[in-house]
């Protein structure tokens, strides 16, 4: 074997090993904790959508699921709970294209569906999006809950850039009614 070969071999091989890792664990843990801090873990769960139910969230949400929605993934929180269940609730993790950029947030549910919290993990569009002002209202907001940005929603940004906001919210209520509806 030449050196550059082996070079290239033990790259690839190294690169691989890192994939493998990071997708073993399969967890953002980090953000799944700013979601959740009192969790002692998060479970992966994945389910598929079916069309109907796909139909029915592209409908309600108002726009069409992203490729990475279907298979639909989420994580449940554990932890030491009121109820002695051991779950906390769980967490979504959805994207939007805003006007200026990407939008990649964390949003956590209580297990009654209702939000609980709402993390950006990734803003490129209005910084405002991130304004604890902002998020704070949507706090128990669920998938009945009406999110019109300036009626529901006070907004002092970019109006379109919370609009696509509230829209992959409502996007990840819907996937996680769907997902757990069986």
């Amino acid at each position: 074997m030449s050196r550059k070969f082996a070079a290239i071999y033990l790259v690839l091989w190294l690169a691989s090993a890192v994939i493998a890792v990071a997708h073993g664990t399969g967890t953002p843990e980090a953000t799944l904790k700013k979601v959740f801090p009192d969790a002692t873990g998060f479970t992966p769960r994945k389910k598929t959508l079916s069309a109907a139910q796909i139909k029915r969230v592209e409908e309600l949400s108002g726009g069409k699921l992203h490729a990475n929605d279907n298979p639909f993934s989420f994580y449940i929180a554990t932890g030491k709970s009121a109820d002695g269940s051991g779950v906390l609730g769980m967490v979504v993790l959805v994207d939007a294209k805003g006007p200026k950029g990407l939008i990649d947030m964390a949003i956590g549910f209580k297990r009654d569906g209702s939000i609980t919290k709402i993390v950006l993990v990734d803003n490129k569009d209005d910084a405002a999006l991130g304004s604890k002002a902002f998020l704070d209202q949507l706090a128990g907001k669920n998938s009945k809950s009406s999110l019109v940005v300036g009626k529901d929603v006070k907004f002092t940004g970019d109006g379109k850039a919370a609009e696509s906001f509230l829209q992959a919210v409502r996007r990840g209520m819907l996937l996680l009614e769907a997902a757990s509806s069986g």
